[in-house]
């Protein structure tokens, strides 16, 4: 959550937001993506996450990756 960029969202945050999470870990690929995907959407599979990412926004996106 700390790694989210700044609000105003769009198509490209979610590129962006990975990228970070990249930089500052070590995660790549479906051990990155899934646990993202199961803390936002609360599936295995769904839409997609650069289109959800926005429509959820900032606030939502936060507490459901803290809890």
């Amino acid at each position: 959550a700390d790694l989210l960029p700044p609000a105003p969202w769009d198509e490209n945050t979610w590129n962006d937001w990975i990228n970070k999470i990249k930089e500052n870990t070590d995660r790549k690929g479906k051990n990155l993506f899934m646990p993202l995907r199961q803390a936002l959407t609360g599936m295995d599979h769904g839409p997609e996450l650069p289109t959800l990412l926005p429509l959820l926004g900032p606030e939502k996106v936060k507490s459901r990756l803290v809890g």
